[in-house]
């Protein structure tokens, strides 16, 4: 009897079991879906005129080259439910976004190549086409879709270390390549890929109701993770279809990119950006004839939704002394991780009623500890908190910095470095760009200062008990070591990291470009003559020209020599005004506009921004070997106040040391607006005391900080122009 009672309890265990995966199956896919193109607006998209001014024969373009959709999987992530995600964004959206929302000129959709398959590289190229065709068709001034993709690599070692970049392809239409070319796996992605079933069931339990998301999520990780690598010794037309191709450094895909022989261009991002670049990164291993190609690398984004990159500052994480690395004490606007780290385990002891040389014993002892166990020093403190780091690691006098930033890294930095080894090195010529960096298919959103947790990568709710997680998997320290688990790290980083990060993460920037006809020939020229410029999100109208060259007016992002001093002229125009809802011109129904943008368009009225003042940065690169850096940079070389007006700011300028200095110089400006309210623009909101020391910290996205709203504070919206680079002539 009993044997039967077994029997048939083991029978409606696997009919239980075979009804509950028939329902899983049936009601949320348990096998997953995957991701829809979504479906191109065929509405008209509205016209809001032309960017320019009567003394132009050129008009000014506005744009984004930097989009993820949901097909890059650490943006399906991240737009989970669970971390405060709204579910799939797919490629179509970006096409509407950028119509109806943003009110773009250009945009390029730029998935992870490692995560991208054929098939969704395919789909990627089929939607923009079609957003293409529907533009023309329907639109008054028909939108220009690029594609592309990013190249994402990633080292902890400095010196193997190149960076994200991404790559933008000429052509939409005719032969393109049949793969996009990726970095070697890195153990940030491979998280992704190789996230544990328990914890994604987990989150199903939790999620119940948007269960066929995690599903949709699952598949695309078993597709992935069962894809083969290409050969990477083999032509790029050699190779299987369905492999997933590799490029191991920058010279690797540029060799790959000139076997395709279709005109593309390979632009650097988030350089200076600490979660993804490691302690004492620098543009130094990539300054020589394999690892800078300037026929592909002639563009740079300076700005993006992960911060600024621009500036360059003195100070670093660590101290190079003899081959190994010491922990800096703190200047004026550097507190380094290693010296806080001190610090948490000194007052740790006090605390604990340690007596005073006790005290500073341990905290020697963790500054070493952190040191040595760079680029996992974070993990060296355990149980810490985020009020506990104060703003260690930032910079604190840069304008709407990268979170943990690599000065080292910065542009400027690399327009002043010079290669006295390679005779085959070509300086870096850089032209300005901006981007949004968004990872929910939504190009440009900075055109209004709104809606933090849609406009930016900043999902962080401390009131979710997901979001430190969700945010920590973003944070660049995963160890090597197999002792420390992904589970481990994140346990011990999530009270610390993600919270932090959040307060670095903005609406993004623009690419402006100066264009003769609004068509893609005119934009690829405008590029890759670098006559484009950098907004942080605004539109401001700027040109920035050298009026007394022998050849005529010279404009930004030239190259050049001069046998006289430069005159140069700025004018520069302030963003129109927005004001709230949509133009009655939007055609889409208001549950679209609704779901795509909140409701809230480009909505400009005739009144501009004021512009403030004009900052020229002058930049003199080195002539020898290990010439100091800081004494190259000058910024700001001049300061040029303007007068209060709706015609914007008009003014010229000479160096009349130019021929004197008898060396190269670089220039470049930056167009500042009067202060307004930007997302996010606080980053850590510190509290100081009398002599300026951060004693508080109040994070965003945190409710007993700067709350989990949209973390408004002043901030004074930019431009930057692409440089002029300018020789003396040889007598």
């Amino acid at each position: 009897m009993i044997r039967y009672l077994k029997i048939a309890s083991k029978g409606i265990l696997v009919l239980v079991s075979v009804f509950i995966l028939l329902f899983l199956f049936l009601f949320f896919d348990f096998f997953g879906r995957h991701p829809s193109q979504g479906t191109v607006e065929t509405f008209s998209a509205p016209y809001l005129g032309k960017n320019t001014d009567e003394e132009s024969t050129k008009q000014i373009l506005f744009g984004d080259l930097h989009v993820h959709t949901t097909y890059s999987l650490d943006a399906f992530l991240g737009n989970l439910p669970i971390l405060e995600g709204e579910g799939t964004h797919p490629v179509a959206d970006a096409c509407n976004f950028a119509r109806y929302c943003a009110n773009l000129d250009f945009f390029s959709v730029t998935d992870h190549a490692e995560f991208l398959t054929r098939r969704e590289w395919k789909e990627t190229i089929e939607s923009l086409r079609n957003c293409s065709k529907i533009s023309q068709e329907h639109d008054e001034t028909e939108i220009i879709p690029m594609v592309g993709w990013e190249w994402t690599q990633t080292s902890l070692d400095p010196e193997n270390h190149y960076g994200h970049k991404n790559v933008i392809l000429k052509p939409l239409f005719g032969p393109l390549p049949e793969r996009p070319i990726g970095a070697p796996d890195h153990k940030f992605f491979a998280s992704i890929v190789e996230a544990p079933v328990y914890a994604l069931y987990g989150a199903m339990l939790y999620d119940f109701k948007n269960m066929s998301n995690y599903f949709d999520y699952r598949q695309r990780q078993l597709i992935i993770k069962n894809l083969e690598f290409c050969d990477s010794d083999k032509h790029v037309k050699d190779l299987p279809l369905d492999c997933l191709e590799r490029a191991y450094k920058p010279s690797d895909l540029y060799r790959k990119l000139n076997e395709w022989n279709i005109e593309s261009l390979v632009i650097p991002h988030g350089s200076a950006w600490g979660n993804t670049s490691p302690p004492m990164a620098t543009w130094s291993n990539q300054l020589n004839g394999k690892e800078h190609d300037p026929k592909f690398q002639n563009l740079i984004e300076i700005f993006s939704g992960h911060g600024n990159s621009e500036e360059y500052r003195s100070w670093e994480a660590f101290n190079e002394v003899d081959g190994s690395l010491e922990c800096p004490s703190p200047t004026d606007n550097y507190l380094p991780d290693c010296f806080q780290a001190g610090e948490i385990i000194r007052e740790r002891c006090r605390v604990s009623a340690g007596d005073e040389n006790l005290c500073n014993t341990r905290a020697e002892e963790a500054r070493n500890n952190f040191t040595n166990a760079n680029p996992y020093g974070l993990l060296s403190i355990p149980n810490n908190k985020p009020s506990e780091w104060l703003n260690s690691g930032q910079c604190q006098d840069c304008y709407l910095p990268a979170f943990e930033y690599r000065p080292r890294s910065s542009v400027q930095y690399a327009l002043a470095l010079r290669n006295f080894e390679d005779k085959n090195s070509e300086p870096f010529r850089f032209g300005f760009i901006g981007s949004s960096d968004n990872h929910s298919s939504r190009p440009g959103t900075g055109y209004k200062e709104i809606d933090r947790i849609r406009n930016t990568d900043s999902k962080y709710k401390s009131s979710n008990a997901f979001m430190s997680l969700g945010q920590s998997q973003q944070s660049f320290a995963i160890p090597r070591s197999q002792e420390i688990n992904l589970e481990q790290m994140i346990d011990r980083m999530k009270p610390s990291q993600g919270e932090r990060v959040a307060s670095f993460l903005y609406t993004g920037g623009l690419i402006a470009s100066h264009v003769s006809q609004k068509n893609r020939e005119s934009l690829w020229n405008s590029l890759n003559t670098r006559e484009v410029y950098a907004t942080s999100g605004e539109r401001i109208l700027l040109w920035f020209d050298v009026l007394n060259h022998p050849s005529g007016i010279k404009p930004m992002g030239s190259e050049f020599s001069m046998s006289q001093n430069p005159v140069f002229q700025v004018r520069a125009l302030g963003s129109q005004k927005q004001i709230p809802g949509c133009s009655s011109d939007n055609q889409l129904d208001a549950s679209t506009l609704n779901r795509l943008c909140n409701g809230e368009c480009f909505n400009p009225v005739d009144e501009r921004n004021i512009i403030q003042r004009i900052e020229i940065i002058r930049i003199r690169p080195q002539t020898y070997p290990n010439e100091p850096i800081e004494t190259l940079i000058e910024d700001p070389w001049k300061i040029i106040e303007c007068e209060p007006s709706q015609e914007g700011c008009l003014v010229e300028f000479e160096d009349p040391n130019f021929l004197n200095a008898n060396r190269e110089v670089i220039y470049y400006v930056r167009a500042i607006q009067a202060p307004s309210l930007a997302v996010g623009a606080a980053n850590l909101a510190c509290e100081f005391d009398d002599s300026g020391k951060c004693i508080e910290v109040n994070l965003c996205g945190d409710v007993e900080g700067q709350g989990e709203g949209d973390c408004l504070s002043d901030n004074e919206e930019r431009a930057w122009s692409s440089p002029v680079f300018i020789k003396p002539t040889l007598n």
